[in-house]
């Protein structure tokens, strides 16, 4: 998630007690086992919370699962870092984790703002930092070997939407709120959209607002047989509302902006014949999502629990495999992770609930096609269905 999604709190407001159900210190003694901590940092209160508890909650609910592991070599914290997404909070933040002798890897930053003031802190601490939303594509330029992205980016989105609508459109309307992620992934669209045989009517921006009747009039002038707006889900979900009042009753898509029940909730029962794409994973594999709901209760749009499950998984078992390699200290365990992240190649992955997982050489996620990281959704009134990834679908 970019910043766009979207003073300094005291630095003891970081660190809270233990947000797991590991065991006590009597039992930890007993079991004779290394007590490490990990991190994560996000927006765990404030405005942006909704878009960064799920993962949070997931990475809990895996930490939990190691700790109940009797043959888990060690038992684990994971407590909050929390920023509420502000980048002007991230610096002292990470500061706090880095100071914490026990503190082994983070799981985030979740934005990439907050990443961008982040990362440098981490990387003189050696301390592995494992995203699971911050999607930003620049974030790999920054040279950091112990920086770790476990999702696709905002440009991997573009070209299969475009594929997809022109697989299931002869053609299309494009419009994007002018923002420079709207934007970028609406021109995608239009141009994969284009070279895969669709036509595309227009490509427009406009400001966002509060009623959409001009553009929907464009729309259905047009005579287009989809529209694509690229944009965030309060605007998504007015367009899809007013348009359907308006008796425009063709598909709408976009991105995952979108992806929230913010969208779910301005369009209500309009909710239908719409269509987003995502790098996040809302199902999981193996029954994941009904033992994350079992856990936390249901919810209609589980953004990034998958992923914040699988970067405690990859945590767990770096941890794992340094304790038996012989890592006795927290510094030791650190540098077992890396050794770990860095073995996972595609020839070699990690196979987590989201998604199949591999780094390339500057620590992004790889893979053998990109379409695979890339998932696409139909929206109805009660909720967001994953429909497959797009190499799945568009083949």
């Amino acid at each position: 998630m970019r910043e766009r999604w979207l003073a300094l709190l005291a630095a003891v407001a970081l660190v809270g007690g233990s947000c797991g159900g590991g065991p006590d210190e009597a039992d930890q003694a007993a079991a004779g086992k290394p007590r490490v901590t990990v991190y994560f940092q996000g927006a765990l209160t404030g405005d942006f919370r909704s878009l960064v508890i799920h993962a949070f909650q997931a990475a809990q609910l895996r930490i939990d699962e190691l700790n109940a592991d009797e043959d888990f070599p060690a038992v684990v914290t994971l407590e909050p870092a929390d920023t509420q997404g502000d980048r002007v909070m991230a610096p002292g933040v990470a500061e706090s984790v880095a100071a914490d002798p026990q503190t082994v890897a983070v799981i985030g930053p979740a934005f990439a703002g907050e990443s961008e003031e982040s990362g440098d802190t981490y990387e003189a601490a050696a301390i592995a930092f494992v995203t699971p939303s911050a999607i930003d594509p620049d974030l790999a330029d920054r040279g950091w070997e112990y920086w770790y992205r476990t999702v696709a980016t905002e440009e991997d989105q573009g070209g299969p939407m475009g594929e997809w609508m022109a697989s299931r459109h002869a053609s299309i309307f494009v419009a994007h709120d002018q923002s420079e992620y709207g934007q970028d992934l609406a021109e995608a669209v239009a141009e994969a959209a284009g070279q895969n045989g669709a036509a595309v009517e227009k490509v427009e921006g406009i400001v966002p607002t509060e009623v959409y009747s001009e553009l929907i009039g464009e729309v259905a002038a047009s005579g287009a047989d989809a529209l694509f707006y690229g944009g965030f889900d309060v605007q998504t979900g007015l367009i899809v509302a007013q348009a359907r009042d308006a008796g425009l009753d063709i598909p709408i898509y976009s991105g995952d902006g979108s992806v929230s029940t913010t969208l779910l909730d301005l369009a209500d029962e309009t909710a239908s014949d719409v269509f987003l794409s995502c790098p996040c994973n809302l199902e999981g594999e193996g029954g994941f999502r009904s033992t994350y709901e079992s856990a936390y209760g249901e919810t209609r749009a589980p953004l990034f629990a998958a992923e914040g499950y699988d970067a405690a998984s990859l945590i767990g078992e770096g941890i794992r495999l340094a304790i038996e390699g012989g890592a006795e200290d927290p510094a030791s365990i650190r540098a077992g992770i890396k050794t770990y992240l860095d073995s996972l190649t595609v020839d070699a992955p990690f196979q987590g609930v989201a998604k199949t997982i591999a780094f390339d050489d500057a620590h992004e996620l790889a893979a053998l096609d990109r379409r695979a990281l890339i998932f696409l959704y139909e929206v109805e009134p009660d909720g967001i269905s994953l429909e497959g990834s797009a190499a799945e679908l568009v083949g």
